[in-house]
């Protein structure tokens, strides 16, 4: 038996996991009370803001509810409905980084307020709201101490938060560096700013590569270790979403540097090398890392930091590319020359960001996404696996571990050891009812197959 290291609490507690013969007694909430508690909330923030902002015809209000609204969601007592203490289920790391989320508002009122005529303080406002506000902060919630307890629910925001918010950090760096190096020198380096403008920053770019992206992605995560894989068209459409994401808050920020709202008129000069330059590294983004990641295969935690750096490598490979032709497009003239001479301070501050960003999105963002395997397979054994009946949990097993055997000894006895850490801190009951459907599906192996499973989970249980 598997020492009990830490009591997961009431939120997995065998009182509220059930199973009978119907599989999945009752689906996990997305968000317990969201509909309830959580909406009249928000929609009482968006009714205030929309009647202010078209009574003073300013995107303030909008973007202070754009704000408030994902962190009332991260910050609801959600854990209360399971007896859960605050504290339980938010931790410190996780609090700290949803209140940096109000630096991000705080540049950008920096920026608009200060005048065209002091250039630094615009360029020091937009490198903090870039580097420290949106990918910085990611960091300090991307780390293991940073996940709560598991709850019965899907939307879990401290395990998505971090590695999403180093994403979105790590390509607004790569873009806005790119902006700085080959786009027009003065005045189309200094960002004029707009209220609506950053609106649609907040809820074209952000929101879709942050919250939705992520909500998205876990959920995907757990459905494929019960129900299979997603056909090739389905992760083709994931990774078309990403770059629509990206694209539409390149358009946002386009706009915002030229103190333009939106869609108001035509800011797009226009440039058919820098299109077919768009669209190929699109294609190549696209159909590479979908390839690449269908190759890897489920489930989610054999992925390797190797592989995690591929598929990295891979995003800023192209998207260096598509970002170089989106900059073409909007103002014009392919190819483009860095700024020299006089202007070459702004090729060495984009040359700064960018360094940024391929940090954020190589080295942190693969160890960001190896620590999320941790919480991801915690919420998958307390929570997902004992809802089940014991034919579908058994099944569900059974893929994982067909899954594992594919991995090098080596990798293998690195994720058996990383799940025998997770079994450990199991409340009795759960950790029972996985373990017991693990040794029925190991009992119907190959020999083979059989064998070298137990080999790695006697070496994981003598290091644990």
């Amino acid at each position: 038996m598997l020492p009990d290291k830490r009591n997961l609490g009431a939120a997995v507690a065998p009182s509220n996991v059930k199973a009978t013969n119907g599989g999945v007694t009752s689906r996990l909430p997305m968000f317990p009370g969201f509909s309830t508690s959580i909406l009249p909330v928000l929609v009482v923030y968006w009714v205030v803001a929309s009647g202010v902002a078209a009574v003073y015809s300013s995107g303030l209000p909008l973007v202070i509810a754009g704000w408030l609204s994902p962190t009332t969601i991260m910050l609801w007592p959600v854990g209360r409905k399971f007896g859960l203490k605050y504290t339980d289920y938010r931790t410190p790391w996780f609090l700290a980084s949803v209140a940096s989320m109000a630096g991000v508002p705080l540049c950008v009122f920096w920026i608009i307020s200060t005048p065209m005529s002091d250039p630094l303080a615009k360029h020091l406002a937009l490198v903090l709201l870039i580097c420290v506000a949106i990918g910085l902060f990611g960091v300090e919630t991307a780390h293991r101490e940073a996940y709560g307890k598991p709850l019965r629910m899907f939307f879990r925001p401290d395990l998505i938060l971090g590695s999403n918010r180093i994403l979105a950090g790590g390509l607004a760096a790569l873009a806005i560096g790119m902006k700085f190096m080959f786009s027009d020198a003065p005045p189309g380096d200094v960002p004029h700013g707009d209220w609506f403008a950053f609106f649609f920053i907040i809820v074209l770019g952000l929101y879709q590569l942050i919250p939705l992206r992520g909500l998205t992605k876990m959920r995907g995560t757990l459905s494929r270790m019960l129900y299979g894989g997603p056909g090739l068209a389905t992760t083709l459409l994931r990774e078309l979403y990403l770059i629509a994401g990206i694209s539409l808050m390149l358009f946002s920020a386009h706009n915002f540097f030229g103190g333009v709202v939106p869609f108001t008129r035509n800011v797009l000069h226009g440039s058919e090398l820098g299109a077919i330059d768009m669209v190929a590294a699109a294609l190549f983004v696209i159909l590479l890392r979908s390839w690449y990641k269908r190759r890897i295969g489920d489930p989610f935690f054999k992925e390797t930091v190797r592989q995690s750096l591929i598929k990295d490598l891979i995003l800023v490979a192209g998207m260096s590319v598509y970002f170089y032709g989106f900059i073409a497009v909007m103002v014009g003239g392919f190819p483009r020359p860095p700024n020299l001479g006089a202007n070459l301070y702004l090729s060495l501050i984009g040359l700064g960001l960018y360094l940024w960003g391929l940090i954020l999105l190589i080295p942190l963002r693969a160890w960001a996404r190896q620590n999320q395997k941790t919480g991801i397979m915690q919420q998958m054994m307390a929570v997902v696996l004992p809802s089940l009946d014991s034919a579908a949990r058994a099944g569900a097993i059974k893929k994982i571990i067909t899954g594992l055997l594919t991995l090098t000894d080596s990798e293998l006895a690195k994720t058996v050891r990383l799940m025998v850490s997770v079994l450990g801190k199991l409340p009795e009951e759960q950790r029972s009812l996985v373990m017991g459907a693990q040794m029925r599906v190991l009992a119907e192996l190959p020999t083979e197959d059989r064998l070298r499973m137990m080999r790695a989970m006697d070496y994981a249980m003598m290091q644990h």
